[in-house]
């Protein structure tokens, strides 16, 4: 049987001439502090947030897209609990944050570019672009669908995803 190499190249390949850039995403956490304001592109599934994005080749294994990091931003500690999370930096230097479930201690680990950090499931994870130029980063999350993350206890964004899970359990209870 011989490759359709339109059709493959239609299902399996995606071009960044065909992506844009995704900055209302993680909308909801720059809302609670602007310095968590930055950029996805989506090129294999539709990560974690399980955004509407059909423009993104179908996920089989893992997720994987960009995330422009401007100046100054932070990716605020998450954990996931099903899933390795990976940080590739294509460009720019930017700290990895690490924090143990039940711990009050952040570890702050500096990765340059081509440098390459893997969390796996069940450990706080964030990043700092401290520097004052944009930073680029590749993320790979390791399941087609990754249950959404969850924020450290306490935390302006724990308590919104928790009043959010609250809200969307009861427009479920009602149907």
């Amino acid at each position: 049987m011989a490759i359709d190499v339109k059709e493959f190249e239609k299902k399996h390949v995606a071009r960044l001439q065909d992506r844009s850039l995704d900055w209302n995403v993680l909308k909801f956490q720059e809302e609670i502090d602007p310095r968590f304001k930055r950029a996805q592109m989506r090129y294999i599934g539709r990560g974690a947030t399980a955004n509407a994005d059909s423009n993104v080749i179908a996920a089989e294994h893992f997720t994987l897209s960009t995330m422009v990091l401007p100046a100054g931003c932070i990716g605020p500690l998450h954990l996931h609990d099903d899933v390795e999370e990976v940080f590739f930096i294509i460009k720019g230097s930017v700290k990895a944050l690490i924090q143990e479930v039940d711990s009050d201690e952040v570890h702050e680990i500096r990765l340059n570019e081509r440098d390459c950090i893997s969390s796996p499931p069940g450990v706080y994870r964030g990043i700092h672009n401290d520097g004052d130029e944009e930073a680029l980063m590749l993320v790979m999350l390791g399941a087609v669908k990754p249950n959404l993350p969850t924020y450290v206890k306490g935390s302006e964004l724990e308590e919104l995803r928790l009043q959010r899970a609250k809200e969307r359990e009861a427009i479920i209870a009602d149907k």
